[in-house]
């Protein structure tokens, strides 16, 4: 009789669970549908709030807007322009300090150390309202950086090194080119900002000392590989005055054969030398047409400015938008001081 049971009950037991487990189901998506009604009927609360209190809400935003446009009218217009550099020696560091430090006497509104800074009148110099500088932030750049360190560094450090750890300690002078952007109310100062922003970093003596031993460098490794190439095309001419010799000669034998095809294996060698060395020469070449200057200028400051049309940092957008969030807050804190004088009673 147990034996007869057993199936009987294991199926009873399975049949309690399945529904339990159902149950569970069932509860769990009537429990999010309930979430969904909540929000959706405090979301039909909010809207009926905004259409009774619409008038005062609009009240509110227009009246705000009206006197942040008087501001705006009535305070002077501010230009933008900007700049973008390609530092070479690592000078990203030293140009982002610079910067700052203008930025801060514009701050403090120094304008004497200002104006001596950067070679301008104390006026122009008061007509100043801040520099910003910021990297032009490319992916590829990173992995191509990374790629290099992997290349340079040891097997140890390689390992203990990700490329999401390298991109984390990129900082942002380790791009290439950066963007340097100046405000100004005077609207035709940006060209003479453009000399001595290069200079403070040009003058630099730790960095004329660096493009000084580099300029020394290319100009010896130019040398070297002239001198190289010019060794390989004479060791190449006397291959080829060889084969020409050897090929007029009679054949007579399998060793003259054998020694020719050695020969221009080896004139064959030199000849991808030759194109090794000269795809070298390049590189220099191009190396030093890319650091004449401690900074590259890719595209200098325009001789007018553009006048800031952002609206999100305009008074008529800003006091709109505030007086209107202060409208909406003393309504619900009158209809709070309603709700608690119900409750007391």
């Amino acid at each position: 009789m147990a034996k007869e049971n057993y199936p009987q009950n294991e199926e009873i037991d399975l049949n309690h669970l399945f529904k339990t487990i159902g149950k569970g189901i069932q509860n769990f998506f009537k429990a999010i549908g309930n979430c969904f009604t909540r929000l959706f009927h405090y979301f039909i609360l909010f809207l009926i709030f905004l259409r009774n209190n619409a008038l005062k809400l609009f009240i509110a935003i227009i009246a705000g807007a009206i006197i942040g446009g008087i501001i705006d009218y009535s305070k002077p217009k501010v230009y933008t322009s900007f700049m973008i550099v390609e530092p070479n020696f690592n000078s990203a560091q030293q140009l982002y300090k610079n910067i700052e430090f203008y930025h801060e006497l514009v701050r403090q509104k120094d304008s004497v150390l200002l104006s001596e800074a950067l070679a301008i009148s104390m006026e122009e110099a008061n007509q100043l309202k801040g520099f910003y500088i910021e990297p032009i932030q490319n992916q590829n750049e990173i992995y191509e950086s990374f790629n290099e360190f992997v290349e340079n560094a040891d097997s140890t450090t390689v390992k203990n090194m990700s490329i999401e750890n390298y991109r984390q300690g990129f900082a942002d002078f380790n791009y290439k080119y950066h963007k340097i952007l100046v405000k100004s109310k005077n609207n035709n100062i940006f060209e003479k900002l453009t000399k001595p922003i290069i200079n403070s970093v040009e003058n630099n003596s730790y960095f004329k000392n660096q493009k000084k031993i580099n300029d020394e460098n290319l100009i010896q490794n130019e040398k070297v590989l002239l001198k190289s190439m010019q060794e390989v095309d004479t060791l190449r001419k006397i291959y080829n005055t060889i084969l020409i010799i050897e090929a007029q000669k009679p054949k007579t034998g399998t060793n003259i054969s054998m020694a020719r095809e050695d020969k221009k294996t080896n004139e064959l060698k030199l000849f991808n030398e030759s194109l090794n060395l000269n795809k070298k020469l390049v590189a220099n070449n191009k190396d030093k047409a890319k650091t004449t200057d401690i900074l590259n200028v890719v595209s200098s400051f325009s001789k007018v400015g553009i006048k800031e049309r952002s609206i999100f940092k305009k008074y008529t957008f800003l006091l709109g938008i505030g007086f209107g969030a202060l409208m909406f807050l003393f309504i619900l804190l009158g209809q709070l001081n309603r709700y608690l004088k119900q409750y007391g009673k």
